[in-house]
């Protein structure tokens, strides 16, 4: 039998049968920390390089060499060691002491030249000696004459602290506890001891802070508890697998070995977030994150699905159970079938109780009959019974209907369908009503996973340039000399931007102003003299004129020669100008005044020579005493004066 919910204790919604499947979500604040196997430690470099030459001064400035006087480490050099004092000193005073000469001035993080004589020399040859001494020996009455190349530099050492080794920037390996290295290109090495740190809060970097989302599992507790983040920057899913003490702090092994979570407050932090050391950045760290985001992702979505799916059916199952209860009373058969979904079974209602009851299966054989019955007529065991649809049961009475050849009734018989009229026919199968579902699951994508993982784009980075910096500097340093000889290198392949500050690229700015501002004020007075020459060029000949200025025939030829007339034109000024000066030429009343003085050749034009000149936008006025000539006048006028 099957008994219905009467108890609020024994009922289940859809939703509470797939508890397993959803878990927990809840927001929590976390740090995630990284073992690291790299520290920094400030350091110093310093490196004295000498090239000099000593000669004894003699009698009468006579010089001759000495002992050990040329010392060649290289070519004419060698590196000349100051100690852990000096150095400091150097970095702190920028002063440095060589022999008998006293060096300052010398800056920081750069590479500094001085020149430092012993004695004193003269430029007609004389010289007097000086007492001298170095790390190769001491002169007197010597003259030295020395070039120091001092380099400083001020840097953060990789220390590998298993291994207790501290790395210099050439890769040499040394011993934290000497506290000095050489390294490989000469320089002197210092750094201070390592602080020690009790609480080995020093071996951890700290990839993230902030909110993340915690799924823990509601009611099978073997599921471990996932931590979930997902942002513009970071993105990583890691399980908790067992649990850490570091003094107060609890933290959560991942199944990275070296990744942990804190699950703490703001404020109440397990170390505060600094840069991370590009020694510390594991790419392998950086692929495996994301495959197990991948997995953990994908298995949180089919997840989902499953929970929708399950859930849709849940309902559909219910609301056909509700259904059914709801016919029980009246049809316990169909009750009976929509229950247990197949033939044979029928239900007799029972106050709050439905029991159904299953029926034995047995043969019959089609009946034939004159009427037409709402059931189909068979017989079993020469009895006459009617097999009523959807439940299979046979009663011994049926139901008389009229026969309809429209709506006839049909039932379908080992897989065929039959309608009887009241004998059976065989039809086509008809339409089967399909239920419509529409699933509410969607998948989301992770847009973030390509961009964000547990490294933030600025330390990639920083790895990227780390990894693939010694394979591009032989070609950018082809690239730069190939610039500097003059050979042509692709475009956009080299930035001077990296290379200048904003005090150089202020200076640049200033510079090139100065020289467009002077350029400007030569294009303006080289228009003035040209607007001038123009105006004596239309004295010419008006109709020459004319045509140049026509816009139909005004032919790139036309356009030079026009030009051309103007710088002849200008150099007529200028001459007519300088003569003036020197001499004041005869009256043109007293020359010769036999030029045509027809219509087409006159014309009022401004008076010349153009001493004077106008603005652009300034109207220009002619004074009305002076006189106005024509150019075949002042061209015969020139002819006869130079006769």
């Amino acid at each position: 039998s099957y008994n219905t919910c009467v108890h609020e204790g024994t009922c289940y919604s859809p939703h509470e049968l797939l508890e397993d499947v959803q878990p927990q979500e809840e927001e929590v604040y976390i740090q995630l920390v990284q073992l690291s196997d790299y520290d920094k430690s400030p350091g110093l470099q310093c490196k004295v390089e000498v090239n000099r030459v000593i000669n004894y001064c003699g009698m009468h400035s006579h010089i001759s060499i000495v002992h050990n006087g040329r010392r060649a480490r290289s070519i004419l050099e060698y590196i000349q060691e100051i100690g852990e004092q000096a150095c400091r000193r150097l970095h702190e005073t920028g002063t440095l002491t060589i022999g008998n000469a006293i060096l300052d001035l010398i800056k920081a993080n750069s590479t500094n030249y001085r020149s430092t004589t012993a004695g004193s020399t003269t430029v007609d040859g004389k010289c007097s000696g000086a007492q001298f001494s170095d790390g190769y020996g001491s002169w007197d009455n010597v003259m030295v004459q020395a070039v120091v190349k001092i380099t400083l530099r001020a840097l953060e050492l990789s220390v590998k602290r298993a291994a207790e080794y501290i790395i210099m920037p050439s890769g040499t390996y040394c011993k934290i506890s000497s506290k000095l290295c050489i390294d490989a290109d000469g320089s002197e090495t210092y750094w201070l001891p390592m602080p020690i740190d009790n609480c080995h809060f020093d071996q951890y970097d700290i990839l993230y802070e902030g909110l993340a989302t915690k799924l823990s599992p509601r009611v099978n507790h073997s599921i471990p508890t996932v931590y979930t983040v997902t942002t513009q920057e970071t993105t990583f899913a890691l399980t908790k697998t067992t649990e850490l003490d570091v003094f107060d702090y609890k933290l959560s092994q991942t199944e990275h070995p070296k990744l942990f979570i804190l699950q703490t407050q703001k404020g109440r932090t397990f170390k505060t977030r600094t840069r991370i050391s590009v020694d510390n950045l594991d790419i392998f760290h950086y692929v495996n994150s994301k495959f197990i985001y991948v997995k953990r992702y994908i298995k949180t979505q089919l997840a989902q699905l499953y929970r929708n799916l399950m859930e849709q059916k849940c309902s559909l199952k219910r609301q056909v159970l509700q259904n059914a209860l709801t016919l029980a009373s009246i049809a316990p058969d169909e009750t009976a079938y929509r229950i247990m979904k197949e033939p044979g079974y029928t239900a007799v209602l029972s106050r709050e109780a439905l029991h159904l009851v299953k029926c034995i299966p047995v043969e019959c054989k089609l009946r034939h009959e004159e009427q037409c019955y709402t059931e189909l007529p068979v017989t079993h065991r020469n009895a006459s019974y009617f097999l009523q649809p959807r439940s299979r049961i046979l009663p011994k009475t049926g139901t008389l209907r009229d026969c309809n050849e429209l709506l006839p009734v049909m039932y379908k018989l080992h897989g065929t369908w039959f309608r009887l009229k009241p004998k059976p026919v065989e039809v086509l199968a008809s339409a089967v009503i399909q239920p419509l579902t529409h699933p509410s699951w969607h998948y989301t994508s992770s847009s973030s996973l390509t961009i964000s993982d547990i490294y933030n784009a600025e330390d990639l980075d920083h790895l990227w340039s780390h990894i693939i910096f010694p394979v591009e500097r032989p070609s950018m340093l082809n690239t730069i000399a190939r610039g500097v000889m003059g050979n042509e290198i692709p475009a956009g392949s080299i930035s001077m931007l990296n290379l200048l500050d904003e005090d150089s690229l202020e200076s640049i700015a200033e510079s090139a102003g100065k020289r467009v501002w002077t350029l400007e004020r030569f294009r303006h007075i080289w228009v003035r003299q040209c607007r001038c020459a123009r105006h004596l060029h239309h004295h010419q000949n008006g109709e020459a004129s004319d045509r140049y200025d026509h816009p139909r025939v005004r032919t790139p030829h036309n356009v030079w020669m026009e030009h051309a007339s103007y710088r002849s034109d200008m150099e007529l000024l200028l001459h007519l100008n300088s003569r003036s000066k020197e001499t004041a030429p005869p009256s043109l009343e007293e020359g010769p005044s036999s030029s045509p003085s027809g219509p087409e050749v006159r014309r009022p034009r401004h008076a010349l020579p153009c001493d004077i000149v106008h603005e652009e936008n300034e109207v220009e006025k002619v004074p009305e005493n002076l006189k106005r000539y024509t150019y075949l006048e002042l061209r015969q006028y020139l002819d006869n004066k130079d006769v």
